[in-house]
C-alpha cells in the first residue's frame, strides 16, 4: 500500500458489472470518519466499466484486482488473501457504509477485547424508502450457532479479525452462489460466536437486480443444494438438524411463491412445517396457496 497509515481494517468488495453502484459504495467507504483501512475492489470478471468507474477514486487506500469470474465467494478469498488489515470486512459493491461504520466498529472491537467476528446492524433501502432488517429488534451479544442455524441475518455484513488461525473460508463453489455468506456463517460458528453492536451503520440495496432476488427458481436450487453441504460439514444434533432443514425449506417455499409455483411452495411449506411456530405456518400455508397476485390485491385493496 503507498499509505504511511498501516490499516486496522480491510474493506474488501467484490463486484461483478456494477459500474452503475460502486461509485457510491466506495464514496461511503472513502468519507468514513475513522481513516485507517485499506479498500480492495476485487472485480469479478466485469465487462461493463467498472473499472474507469473506480480510477475515478484515486486513494492512495484504494487497491483495484482484476480476475477471471469466479463468483463472489471465490472474490472474497482472493481480497481475504490480500489484505493487511488486522481486520477484514466485506462489503457488496451496491450497499452503504453510513460515515461512522468503521468508527463503531473499531471501538466496538476494543471493548471487547478483540473477538474473531463482529457486526453491526444494517437496514434496507428500496426505491427511496428505508425500511428495518429483521436484525432490528435483536439486542446486542455475542450469537453463535443456534442463532445462525435460523437463518443468516446478517448476510454477509460481518468484520473479521484476520489472523484468526481457525477462521474458515468462504465455499468457491459458484453452485452455492448467493447461498455461501450462510455457510461462512454456519461454519466459523460452529465453536466460535459473533459479537453484535445494536447500531445501524450500513444499508443494503434492495435493488431488483440483487441476488436474492434475481432468479427465484435458481436460489431454491441453491437452498437445496447448500442443505446437502450444511448437513455434511456442520456437526449437529438431531434437533439442530430439523431447525435448520426447516429453515432451508420455508426459504425455498417462500421463492418458489414469489415465482407464482404454488404447488412446489406448498410441499416446500409442508417440510418447513415441523421446525415453525403456529403463527409462521399459518402465514406460509396462507401465502402459498392464495399466490403472491392475490395477496398484492388484497394489500391494494386494504
Amino acid at each position: 500500500m503507498n499509505t504511511s497509515i498501516q490499516p486496522f481494517f480491510s474493506v474488501i468488495i467484490p463486484t461483478y458489472n456494477r459500474a452503475n453502484f460502486i461509485a457510491d459504495t466506495l464514496r461511503s467507504v472513502l468519507t468514513q470518519t475513522f481513516a485507517a483501512f485499506e479498500i480492495l475492489v476485487v472485480d469479478d470478471g466485469s465487462n461493463d466499466n467498472t473499472a474507469d468507474v473506480v480510477r475515478q477514486s484515486p486513494d492512495p487506500r484504494l487497491q483495484y484486482y482484476f480476475k477471471a469470474n469466479g463468483e463472489r465467494g471465490m472474490a472474497r478469498n482472493y481480497g481475504l488473501a490480500r489484505a493487511q488489515g488486522e481486520y477484514v470486512l466485506f462489503l457488496d459493491s451496491d450497499d452503504l457504509l453510513h460515515p461512522n461504520h468503521l468508527a463503531t466498529l473499531h471501538a466496538a472491537i476494543q471493548e471487547q477485547n478483540y473477538p474473531n467476528f463482529i457486526a453491526t446492524k444494517f437496514d434496507f433501502k428500496r426505491n427511496g424508502q428505508q425500511s428495518a432488517s429483521d436484525l432490528a429488534p435483536v439486542p446486542a451479544g455475542r450469537y453463535g450457532l443456534e442463532f445462525f442455524l435460523k437463518g443468516n441475518a446478517l448476510a454477509c455484513n460481518i468484520c473479521v479479525r484476520r489472523r484468526n488461525p481457525k477462521l474458515k473460508l468462504f465455499e468457491e463453489d459458484r453452485a452455492f452462489a448467493a447461498v455461501e455468506d450462510w455457510m461462512f456463517m454456519l461454519e466459523n460458528t460452529q465453536h466460535d460466536t459473533v459479537y453484535l453492536v445494536d447500531t445501524v451503520t450500513l444499508t443494503m440495496n434492495d435493488h431488483d437486480a440483487r441476488s436474492m432476488r434475481a432468479d427465484n427458481t435458481a436460489l431454491v436450487r441453491k437452498l437445496q443444494l447448500s442443505l446437502e453441504w450444511m448437513l455434511a460439514h456442520i456437526v449437529l444434533t438431531p434437533l439442530q438438524c430439523q431447525l435448520l432443514s426447516g429453515r432451508v425449506y420455508y426459504l425455498c417455499a417462500i421463492h418458489a411463491y414469489a415465482d407464482g409455483h404454488r404447488i412446489e411452495a406448498l410441499r416446500f411449506a409442508r417440510q418447513a412445517l415441523p421446525s415453525l411456530s403456529w403463527p409462521q405456518k399459518a402465514m406460509l400455508i396462507i401465502r402459498c396457496v392464495l399466490g403472491p397476485q392475490l395477496i398484492s390485491l388484497l394489500k391494494q385493496s386494504a
